[in-house]
């Protein structure tokens, strides 16, 4: 009988491998004893091969705390759903902001008329939403996706599968009945069996890297071209201790941005998430009104009196970040996001 997580993370690990054959080594057992890998080895390549804001949320699942079928784990099942949503639909939002600015796409009427209601104030419902209505959008403009793996996984089954979790997540994940510890144990496993599936729908992210720009310079020697040198943190960890990187190239990235990027080696193709998602690590605490931020990497989550709230991936509480040196930027950001895509100014 296979232990708790073991089932989820090979059927993960197999679809991940897939989009990533360079993962395939992992499943050879280092033990000559044993047939097949150690289940908890791959588990941590899943941490790690997911973007940040999916694998910190896949740790604290993977943990040993939660490998009992109790309300704590049944809780971190819904974390990491919306957790997943979230991100992925900040994904197809920063591509459909960036297609409409290219001129590449028109915004249907009626979707500027329900996100502008609906993106002020985040909720799982927003998100499964955004999910099916940009998709729908693509798909009738017949508009590439950055990533193309979306197009052949994002079918009715996928959507239909992220339908069950709102009202589920609304009744049980707010508490408002009250479960027996049988009731709590079934539900663990049907949650674990249907968070598989959109784990392995959303494996393709393993392709690619989600990066925040930490620095860029100029390089300009004399009668040659000039480079921009990036140093850049990895955002695909099982820790936040990120590694960093440097590049240097002709092209540029924008500052102090989160980038997905197709290629780890060049600048040249990628999609900005910000504002939606932002790093605050490089942020230096150079006097008492920044002593509230916090260093972690943060998603947005609701806009209210001309004021950017954020959630923290590993923080927990809730942080004023309008003292970020980059916060009226970020501010801008959202501004121009929003008028481009609903014609409306927010405020």
């Amino acid at each position: 009988m296979a232990v708790i997580n073991e089932d989820m993370i090979r059927k993960v690990f197999d679809e991940m491998v897939k989009h990533r054959p360079a993962l395939q080594k992992h499943l050879i057992a280092d033990d000559e004893d044993d047939e097949v890998a150690d289940y908890r080895v791959l588990g941590d390549l899943i941490i790690k091969n997911y973007p940040w804001p999916i694998g910190v949320e896949l740790r604290r699942l993977f943990s040993a705390s939660m490998r009992q079928l109790d309300r704590m784990r049944l809780d971190q099942i819904f974390k990491t759903i919306e957790r997943t949503m979230q991100f992925t639909s900040f994904v197809m939002l920063s591509q459909l902001w960036k297609e409409k600015v290219k001129g590449n796409i028109e915004i249907p009427e009626s979707f500027a008329k329900d996100f502008s209601g609906r993106f002020l104030v985040l909720s799982m419902g927003n998100f499964t939403w955004m999910i099916r209505a940009i998709g729908n959008i693509f798909n009738e403009k017949n508009t590439e996706w950055f990533i193309p793996e979306i197009k052949e996984n994002f079918d009715k089954n996928f959507y239909n599968a992220l339908d069950f979790w709102v009202p589920e997540r609304n009744e049980i994940g707010h508490y408002q009945i009250n479960l027996t510890q049988e009731e709590i144990e079934k539900r663990c496993v049907e949650y674990e069996e249907k968070l598989t599936f959109i784990l392995q729908r959303i494996s393709f992210f393993a392709k690619y890297k989600l990066v925040s720009v930490r620095e860029i310079k100029v390089i300009k020697p004399k009668n040659q071209q000039a480079m921009f040198h990036h140093v850049i943190d990895l955002l695909n960890s099982s820790d936040s201790d990120f590694k960093a990187q440097e590049l240097n190239e002709p092209n540029y990235a924008e500052s102090r941005s989160v980038l997905l990027m197709k290629n780890i080696k060049s600048i040249e193709d990628y999609l900005n998430l910000s504002p939606l998602i932002i790093d605050t690590n490089s942020e230096i605490l150079d006097n008492k009104e920044k002593f509230d931020i916090k260093k972690d990497i943060f998603l947005y989550t609701k806009f209210r009196s001309d004021l950017l709230m954020y959630v923290g991936t590993e923080v927990t509480e809730k942080c004023d970040l309008r003292t970020l040196s980059n916060y009226q930027i970020l501010l801008a950001e959202f501004k121009d996001m929003m008028k481009t895509l609903t014609g409306v100014e927010v405020s």
